[in-house]
């Protein structure tokens, strides 16, 4: 066996090399520890952010946050931080400052923050621990064991995340602090790593004794994926949570938002993979879990018997037979048998058998039951609802209803649809609700809005529309009770007729009819108007006539109008029935089961406007 101790510095640009003793030749022929605070990047010199010499001028109590966005603006990179465990809010003074990046850092933090440099990024971590790492290489069965313990007080360190950077193994520790890391290839060199929350990172190279330079170091691609401060996370998801094991999201927790970079992975279940635990740390170009898998996130293709679960981003195409929960954004085409939910934004095109939801969409859903975001632009097609909060712009179809906030597109229901404040354009089977209607409103019971100018509805219930009853007479001698509600331009018509007269007449038995239609404002004058209309009457005989209608109007008072017209009447009867027709009669067609007849006609009357 060969062992190995290694202990943290708080210098990151301080870097120390132990030679390992000789204790079984049989074993340790060729090997050698180094042992640096790690840094979790794959080259050793990319921190020239830290190490560079800056120069600020005084300041005086200033928010640390706004301090560290002057340096990062002026050093053309980022600060990386949770805003629990850094005070970006206190108040800072320093007078004046000239020397590196790091020194001011711990100048303003402290020593017990760690300083992680990546591309792009500084990240700022609060690690007050220090972690102490033993370590026995047995290359015969390929596995290194080892315990990791604190340094103050030499207690075990539990659950504590163990990994080798290049072959992309990983393990926890256990309550003892103990260990063991089955390796792919123990011939090679070793770059392993030990990673615990509140604690710094600690380090340990093994390498051949032969060669040690830059040819022989096997670097994996590793990126930083900073916070984004929404909260979202498949972590935070109950879901999602349900089939990640407690082991996997410490792990999570242990390694934060550094990632690697693999070709491919294949898994079974969760944890049991080519990458074993390491998995969710892992962005993959081809995955292929049989049941399920966890990984960090897919630039590529990704297929699952039942489920894929992404702890960041998904490029490309990901398929599962029945759900796909994604931590990141989703950009391409996502298919599941029953369930998508990306926690952050998407772009491309969803699937479901049953539902889709993300927190913004850009591109076309479909779901069997219903779709659920945020925001969302696009198509959408639901077999029962569509629910987003902000619908920015495109169609949305729903078997049944489409409801939120904001809607600037086309709305298409069995149902209804339901929109709190402005809206575009709506259609549905009963009614239409929204604040702001910029479009139009069709709905075959009724309209809701504050403001539609084309509402076409039976009822319209428009807030700065205009509503009145109406008493009117025709060419019928029908007496007419009518209410007109609509908007600026479009108006609905609902009403009943009843005709006085002798109960002996011919025609005794027609003394009821309903009105049902609508119109459109031409002129809307303050003192002078004039509309057209298609009504339909029907009476209680069986018999019906279609009329279109030009009537002008004359305002009395403000809330009276006089008002006449005449009207072009389409009536259809039953050959059977002695019906007669009133009005001027321009031609009559007689079939086996209908007379149509073509009729001019006039009406007027009273209403009151309000």
């Amino acid at each position: 066996m060969l062992p190995v101790t290694a202990h943290k510095t708080d210098a990151l640009y301080t870097q120390s090399i132990y030679k390992l003793m000789t204790i079984n030749q049989k074993l340790i022929t060729r090997g050698l520890a180094l042992f640096i605070p790690v840094l979790f990047c794959t080259k050793l010199y990319a921190q020239n952010n830290l190490m560079k010499e800056i120069s600020i001028g005084e300041i005086k109590q200033q928010r640390m946050g706004t301090v560290l966005d002057k340096i990062a603006s002026k050093g053309n990179f980022y600060f990386a931080y949770n805003n629990k465990n850094i005070p970006a809010d206190s108040m800072v003074s320093v007078a004046g400052y000239r020397g590196t990046l790091f020194s001011l850092l711990d100048k303003l933090l402290g020593d017990s923050y760690e300083f992680k440099e990546v591309p792009g990024y500084i990240v700022l971590r609060h690690a007050p621990g220090r972690l102490y790492i033993t370590a026995e290489v047995d290359k015969e069965f390929a596995i290194v064991k080892g315990y990791v313990n604190d340094v103050s007080g030499q207690k075990a360190i539990a659950q504590a995340s163990v990994y080798e950077k290049n072959q992309l193994v990983s393990t926890l520790t256990n309550d003892k602090g103990y260990f063991e890391l089955k390796l792919k290839n123990p011939t090679g060199p070793l770059s392993l790593s030990v990673s615990k929350e509140n604690y710094r990172d600690t380090a340990l190279y093994i390498l051949p004794v032969v060669n040690v330079d830059s040819k022989h170091n096997n670097n994996k691609n590793y990126k930083y994926y900073p916070d984004e401060g929404s909260g979202n996370g498949v972590e935070h998801s109950r879901f999602a949570r349900f089939f990640i094991s407690s082991k996997q999201l410490v792990q999570g927790m242990n390694l934060g938002n550094f990632f690697a970079t693999s070709p491919y992975q294949v898994s079974l279940v969760p944890g049991l993979s080519t990458h074993g635990m390491y998995n969710s740390q892992i962005i993959d170009k081809v995955s292929y879990n049989l049941l399920g898998g966890y990984t960090a996130g897919i630039n590529g293709v990704e297929a699952a018997g039942i489920f894929n679960i992404n702890r960041k981003d998904v490029k490309g195409f990901q398929m599962a037979g029945i759900f796909n929960v994604v931590g990141g954004s989703l950009s391409g085409f996502e298919i599941a048998g029953i369930y998508n939910n990306v926690l952050n934004d998407a772009s491309g095109m969803q699937v479901a058998g049953i539902g889709n939801r993300t927190h913004k969409f850009k591109g076309m859903q479909v779901a069997g039951i219903a779709n659920r975001d945020q925001d969302a632009s696009g198509f959408q097609m639901a077999g029962l609802f569509n629910s987003v909060k902000d619908f920015t712009g495109g169609v949305q179809v729903a078997g049944l209803f489409n409801t939120g906030q904001q809607s600037s597109g086309v709305q298409f229901a069995g149902l209804f649809n339901w929109s709190t404040g402005q809206t575009g354009s709506q259609m549905a089977g009963l009614f239409n609700v929204a604040k702001k209607v910029k479009g139009f409103q069709l709905g075959f019971l009724f309209n809701v809005a504050d403001s539609s100018d084309h509402p076409i509805g039976i009822i319209n219930f428009i807030k700065n529309g205009e509503k009145s009853l109406a008493i009117s007479t025709d060419e019928t001698w029908f007496t007419h009770l009518d209410f007109r509600s609509g908007g600026r331009v479009m108006y609905g018509l609902i009403g009943a007729g009843y005709k006085f007269g002798d109960a002996s007449s011919k025609d005794a038995s027609s003394k009821h009819v309903f009105d049902i239609g609508f119109g459109a404002h031409i002129i809307n004058h303050p003192q002078f108007s004039l509309s057209s209309e298609y009504v339909v009457q029907i009476f209680t005989k069986s018999y019906q006539t279609q009329s279109f209608r030009l009537l002008t109007g004359y305002k009395l008072t403000k809330l009276l109008r006089l008002f006449a017209g005449p009207t072009f009447n389409i009536s259809g009867s039953d050959p059977n029935d002695d019906v007669q027709i009133r009005g001027w009669e321009l031609s009559k067609h007689i079939s086996n089961d209908n007379i149509t007849t073509l009729s001019i006609g006039i009406t007027g009357g009273l209403q009151f406007v309000w």
